[in-house]
């Protein structure tokens, strides 16, 4: 396999502005096939996952679901504090299982501002759920995971950053993996501020006075508003920091295991996505996740390969990153792949 396009590809992009650094992993079940950065960071430099982390939380609910604690058909409400969901909530979520969670149809609107308002989880998702009707199909929502990172805690006894410590360091022996804040020194800046969040709550007509200064680097600490101002660093949804090496081995289990739970996370198709993960185009022949802050990781059983590819993209004073981060994802795992990026997409 001829490693010097993905080289190529990913230092084309960083010339053309879609991000300032990167470091991209290639491995198959049991070694790494590549390993570079790009830019001012090293191949041990770690990122904010953002909605990468979406995969952490799944990996340990399939943890739960591999001891019996809950299963994809259970509904939502039954693993929930019985007290704790309004009346509203309960009504909206009345059929709802963890499989719709999981896979994003679950009809919860994809995103608010929990920190704008300020009060407990179950009183603003009461008043989210009032003044928002339910999203038909498919609505990627950071609630659904928001939801599902409460739910784990409620069947297995333990907060987001102890299941880490069991099922990641543990049981997987990954190490390199935590809930910020990390050491500024590891981490690569996420961003200065969080001027794009601003927008959408002034959009909204929201307002916040707890923003971190604009213009000051973020290092360490994670980029989504949510999870650092609202959740404290830790939320089913964002809020992980690690170096391409931890997610290539948590892929490198995936490529291999034949856990049951985890085996039909990657293997079933709900509305173009698995349990907790994306089955779109961008994952060509296997699956993956992509967080906003320009990270991603796919893998593929039936080739048994995968790409871990981290970048820092919103690491800018002005101004979006230009392009879409999936042209440069789909641009490496086509090549892995040795087929050309299909027309149209």
């Amino acid at each position: 396999m001829d490693f010097t396009q993905i080289g190529s590809i990913l230092e084309d992009y960083r010339q053309r502005g879609y991000y300032p650094s990167a470091v991209c992993q290639v491995f198959d079940g049991t070694h790494t096939l590549y390993h570079r950065a790009f830019g001012a960071v090293s191949p041990d430099t770690w990122f904010d996952l953002a909605s990468v982390s979406k995969i952490i939380c799944t990996t340990m609910l399939l943890f739960a679901m591999e001891e019996g604690r809950l299963a994809p058909e259970d509904r939502v409400l039954d693993l929930l504090p019985a007290e704790a969901p309004g009346p509203i909530t309960r009504e909206r979520l009345r059929e709802t299982t963890v499989l719709q969670l999981m896979t994003h149809t679950s009809g919860i609107v994809p995103w608010y501002p929990f920190y704008t308002d300020g009060r407990d989880f179950y009183t603003v998702l009461e008043h989210v759920l009032d003044t928002t009707p339910p999203e038909p199909g498919m609505a990627y929502s950071d609630l659904n995971f928001m939801l599902l990172g409460l739910i784990f805690q409620q069947v297995t006894g333990l907060t987001l950053r102890e299941g880490l410590d069991l099922y990641f360091r543990e049981k997987l022996g990954i190490g390199e993996i935590s809930y910020g804040p990390v050491d500024p020194a590891l981490a690569a800046p996420s961003c200065y501020g969080n001027q794009i969040e601003q927008r959408m709550c002034a959009e909204r007509g929201l307002t916040f006075d707890g923003w971190r200064p604009n213009g000051v680097e973020v290092r360490g600490t994670c980029n989504d508003g949510n999870a650092y101002y609202y959740w404290h660093g830790a939320s089913g949804h964002a809020g992980v920091f690690a170096p391409s090496r931890a997610l290539t081995q948590l892929c490198q289990f995936y490529l291999t295991t034949e856990l049951p739970c985890f085996r039909r996370a990657m293997e079933i198709t709900v509305s173009g996505r698995g349990l907790g993960f994306d089955k779109s185009d961008v994952y060509p022949e296997g699956c993956g996740h992509s967080g906003f802050t320009g990270t991603s990781l796919w893998i593929s059983r039936t080739h048994g390969l995968g790409a871990v590819i981290l970048t820092n993209k919103f690491y800018r004073t002005q101004g979006e990153p230009p392009g879409n981060s999936n042209e440069f994802r789909r641009a490496v795992h086509y090549v892995l792949l040795d087929r050309p990026v299909p027309e149209g997409l």
